[in-house]
């Protein structure tokens, strides 16, 4: 916020302070600008970590109605099928996948080297599956 004026400033003062102020403002306002950047950066990158974490659930659940089992209605029930039906490997990747992609990457809005493993880990997956199925 501008400072208060301490005396009366000559109309040179006067001047030279507007055009410091509205430089001061203007980089500040580009500053915001960035941050606003990387902010929805990090939106989109969540987004993309929960859309693939939901495509993970999509696989998990058609294998485990294959198997003649009702769809989970959670999480922790998704693993405990994927376990029942002879698929810890995939109860494996899909508890990371939640760790990293759900709560660290779409509710934490991180986006490190943790998730960006994951996400690989889940892209892998999923496609060797569905080549499996295909």
């Amino acid at each position: 916020m501008p400072e208060a004026l301490e005396g009366p400033l000559s109309q040179e003062e006067r001047l030279r302070k507007s055009a410091t102020l509205v430089k001061q403002g203007a980089d500040e306002v580009r500053a915001a600008e960035a941050a606003e950047e990387e902010l929805a950066l990090r939106r989109r990158a969540a987004v993309g970590f929960e859309t693939a974490f939901h495509g993970l659930i999509e696989l998990a659940d058609v294998l485990i109605e294959r198997e003649g089992r009702r769809p989970p209605e959670s999480h922790d029930q998704r693993v405990e099928a994927l376990e029942d039906i002879g698929r810890p490997d995939l109860a494996n990747v899909y508890t990371d996948a939640f760790q990293a992609l759900h709560i660290g990457g779409y509710y934490g809005q991180r986006m490190g080297r943790l998730q960006l493993d994951r996400l690989r880990r889940v892209i892998e997956t999923v496609e060797r599956e569905l080549r499996k199925l295909a």
